[in-house]
């Protein structure tokens, strides 16, 4: 962010905290001069806060390493992975400068930008509060309102910012959107970079050597991790910019970009009970005289400290063409545990008739240690019922942190334009028992409002074996997703064959081919089951000499589709079929007194189209030659009987091979 000159007074970024079921709100309040003295508070903070929203940790005690032993001190500026310190001014912005900060740290470690990207946290707090319909249209009517005016001094929060970002709104860099300017909305989601997962930790006093731990991780993994804090001046020594709030309270946001183990205890007003502390990235600029150069040092026993929140960001390029979700509110907290599955069902709509292919889906948890079972239905025949369509794969993980996290699939999916299909989740705790899953639903205070336009056949939860629709049964939407890629691929469906000969007595399959990765639930039928009977996996098996026709019918889009195979029922396969080459072409065969003559058909590829080599009228004769050109030949023959003028063939013979020289 370019350097901005604020006249007057400097606000300081105070609290509007809310709990809805556990929720926090971090916002700012009026300021003062920087000039004051010791004695008077630099900070004005709000008296609205109640508890952020629980992570839940059924895990033991112990922290997985994802590396060597963690050091005493890490300083990510001295990995280079830090932008500089900016300055919030007189907004009440702390919330978007803590984010973009971790944003921006994520990305330089990852080798995805330089220190000198400069992202726009006007773009995130704007589209916060004036957000814009997804371009599938799937969050039309979701709002994050505030009745406090401005929106940079409406206050925000973390984990709010979470699932804002997480719909793919609001990163992009400085110029294209200025601090204290409005963005034009077609800027929403013409984002240069966006949010691919988003990970939260737990964090207490109590288990302070498990928390520590964990946030140390997560600062190597991820370059940066945000949080929130109480500020008030009576925790702060001025002489050397450390901090320790004994207060369980917040009203700020921050960056943690380092820690320091040996950080003397003595260093703080008030002194914690043990050395240490945590490198903090503030957004008040560089000049004040109670930072240094911007920075804190945060005790690790601060109790005021939660909301711990890291990136990991991606650029457009990199991202998925399209974002299939539901959840378009920022409302962080509501959660349910009561359900062994949910699902979401959407229509393939995002690719302008052209395929789509399904590589990853996303899903929102305040449960940490998570095993996680993802299903895939396509070509659903009611959007009513999640399963009532093709299985088309099934992937199981485990998955370490809480959060908004993307699961990539094994394999794509194709979907075809109109198609519903349905993304089940099921999660559980380490402990076995159900995970939270996250929610997205409505809430109003005095100051802010979350609008969830939930609506009929989106969501779903399956209780005690039976599926509920979680609009009707919890006003609220199921925070699942589904990540796709377009193709310039069309889905056009044909069964394996228009016609069919099949021996009486023998059986022969019929399947639907369509683009790679497309799968699709049958219903087949036989017009005449007395002549050709067909299973449920298209097996169709002779019973009489005759013809029937076959029907296949299945959701070729938006709609129901129907296609027709007509099959005869014939004599028995040709017997001791044999082929030979050399200087012409042999074919032998034994006699079969039930026939009244044979086709013989050939192909220069054995999986290429055949064409018919020669029609043997007489059902006595049990050899056939002819000289053809020195090639490789693939040849195959079947059986008839006559029925009028029709015949009824049988099935075909295996492929034989002949070289002719």
């Amino acid at each position: 962010m370019k350097k901005q000159h604020f006249s007057g007074a400097k606000k300081l970024c105070a609290a509007a905290l809310v709990s809805i079921l556990g929720m926090s709100i971090l916002g700012g309040g009026t300021g003062i001069s920087g000039s004051h003295a010791k004695a008077e508070s630099p900070f004005v903070v709000s008296e609205n806060w109640l508890e952020p929203a629980k992570i839940y940790n059924s895990d033991s005690d112990e922290v997985v390493k994802r590396g060597a032993a963690l050091p005493s001190r890490f300083d990510a500026r001295e990995q280079g992975w830090v932008t500089p310190v900016k300055d919030q001014g007189a907004y009440e912005s702390c919330w978007a400068f803590s984010s973009i900060a971790a944003i921006e740290s994520n990305l330089i470690k990852n080798g995805r930008a330089d220190n000198t990207i400069d992202l726009s946290e006007n773009q995130l707090a704007y589209f916060f509060y004036n957000r814009q319909t997804d371009k599938l249209g799937y969050t039309a009517g979701d709002y994050n309102m505030t009745t406090r005016g401005d929106y940079l001094q409406a206050g925000g929060t973390l984990q709010g910012t979470a699932l804002a970002l997480a719909t793919w709104a609001g990163v992009t860099t400085e110029d294209k959107s200025p601090y204290l300017t409005t963005p034009l909305s077609s800027l929403c989601y013409a984002s240069d970079y966006s949010v691919k997962d988003v990970y939260l930790y737990d964090y207490s006093v109590r288990n302070l050597n498990r928390s520590v731990t964990t946030v140390k991780q997560a600062i190597l993994d991820h370059g940066a991790v945000a949080c929130g804090i109480y500020m008030d001046a009576k925790y702060l020594n001025f002489d050397n910019a450390s901090y320790n709030c004994t207060e369980e309270n917040g009203n700020h946001a921050i960056t943690i970009v380092g820690w320091d183990d040996n950080y003397s205890r003595n260093n703080f007003v008030k002194k914690p009970s043990a050395n240490g502390a945590w490198i903090v990235k503030n957004s008040y600029g560089t000049t004040e005289k109670y930072l240094d150069k911007g920075y804190n040092y945060v005790s690790y026993e601060d109790r005021s400290l939660s909301e711990f929140i890291a990136f990991e960001a991606v650029t457009a390029a990199e991202q998925y063409d399209n974002n299939y979700q539901h959840d378009g509110t920022a409302n962080p907290s509501y959660s349910y545990k009561g359900a062994d599955w949910y699902a979401n069902v959407f229509k393939a709509k995002g690719a302008s008739g052209y395929n789509e292919e399904l590589k990853a889906v996303g899903v929102y948890l305040l449960s940490a240690n998570t095993t996680y079972e993802v299903q895939v239905y396509t070509g659903l025949t009611s959007p009513g019922k999640p399963t009532s369509g093709t299985k088309a794969l099934s992937v199981k993980g485990t998955l370490k942190d809480a959060g908004f996290q993307t699961i990539t699939l094994p394999k794509p999916v194709s979907l075809t334009a109109g198609e519903n299909f349905a993304v089940l989740v099921r999660v559980t705790e380490s402990s076995g028992s159900n995970a939270y899953v996250g929610m997205d639903s409505s809430y109003r205070n005095n100051w802010i409002s979350f609008i969830s336009n939930t609506g009929k056949n989106q969501s779903f939860m399956k209780v005690r074996g039976k599926w509920y629709d979680v609009s009707k049964e919890l006003s609220a939407n199921t925070r699942i997703k589904a990540y796709t890629d377009v193709t310039r691929v069309k889905s056009n469906f044909k069964l394996s064959g228009s016609s069919l000969g099949v021996s009486k007595g023998s059986s022969q399959k019929l399947s639907l081919k369509s683009a790679a990765n497309v799968y699709r639930k049958v219903t087949w039928k036989s017009s005449n089951s007395k002549v050709a009977s067909v299973n449920s996996k298209g097996s169709v098996k002779g019973k009489s000499y005759g013809t029937a026709t076959i029907s296949a019918t299945f959701m070729g889009g938006a709609k129901k589709k129907t296609l027709k195979c007509k099959v005869t029922v014939g004599p028995s396969k040709v017997g001791n079929f044999k082929v030979s080459g050399g200087k012409k072409l042999t074919v032998k065969w034994k006699k079969n007194s039930a026939v009244n003559g044979y086709e013989i058909y050939y192909s220069t590829s054995k999986d290429g189209k055949y064409k018919k080599l020669a029609t043997i009228s007489k059902g006595t004769k049990t050899s056939y030659s002819k000289k053809l050109s020195a090639k490789t030949y693939y040849v195959k023959m079947r059986p008839y009987k006559t029925s009028g003028k029709k015949k009824l063939y049988g099935s075909f013979t295996s492929v034989k091979t002949a070289v002719i020289k």
